[in-house]
């Protein structure tokens, strides 16, 4: 639903014919041409992780099938995270924007209980997980007003992500020793924001983006600086 939502709004801005000719959704025109503008930024907020949820409906499944709780679920919560993007301003609507984005450090644990022939005692099962992301985007943005204005962003991200797993007797305390696996991909990542202009350089956004080959979201709110 959510990555419906980010298309849709990615499709309205890049379709909107105002994007390329510079003028208002409510008729008007922008104040200033901003073509070859070069603007950068940073954003903080937090990240969810929707590989964690995918997760949790399987266990609940296998217990489902097992007709006992045998495997706890995650709780999922959110992580804390960054980013630093830079653009530059083909039209005063159209840019081509890069960044890197930190979505933060997962920490998650569950219990699995003794299973007959499989393990005696319960085990206590977690989870670390890092995910970073250099994406380039093409970005459309139409005025509302001459201070604030809306975007749609699409392109692709070179992602990777680290997991380290550990397990620990929870009877004996034993742990055995972590194991560690890192994925990494490119693949589409889309966004829709907006932006509100505080003066001629300077701006305050907020966005919402989709990470597909992370399976990820990343909700931030940020300053950005202009040239002009």
């Amino acid at each position: 639903m959510k990555k419906s939502i980010l298309v849709a709004a990615a499709i309205a801005a890049l379709s909107s014919s105002s994007v390329f000719a510079g003028g208002s959704v409510f008729g008007g025109s922008s104040s200033e041409d901003s073509t070859g503008a070069i603007y950068g930024g940073a954003s903080i907020g937090q990240s969810s992780d929707g590989s964690c949820e995918a997760a949790n409906s399987m266990l609940d499944e296998l217990n489902d099938l097992a007709g006992s709780e045998l495997l706890a679920t995650s709780d999922c919560a959110n992580a804390s995270a960054w980013k630093v993007f830079g653009g530059y301003k083909v039209t005063p609507n159209l840019a081509v924007e890069g960044s890197y984005n930190n979505l933060g450090k997962y920490t998650d644990s569950a219990e699995i209980q003794a299973i007959p022939g499989v393990n005696v005692d319960p085990n206590l099962v977690s989870t670390v997980s890092e995910m970073t992301a250099i994406g380039v985007s093409g970005v459309a943005s139409t005025p509302i007003t001459n201070e604030f204005n809306v975007f749609g962003k699409m392109g692709v991200a070179s992602w990777s992500k680290e997991t380290e797993l550990s397990n620990t007797n929870t009877r004996t305390g034993v742990q055995d020793p972590p194991l560690s696996a890192k994925t990494d991909g490119v693949d589409l990542t889309l966004g829709a924001g907006a932006e509100y202009k505080i003066n001629d350089n300077w701006g305050v956004r907020g966005e919402v983006e989709r990470f597909d080959g992370l399976n990820a979201n990343l909700y931030s709110v940020g300053a950005s600086f202009s040239t002009f």
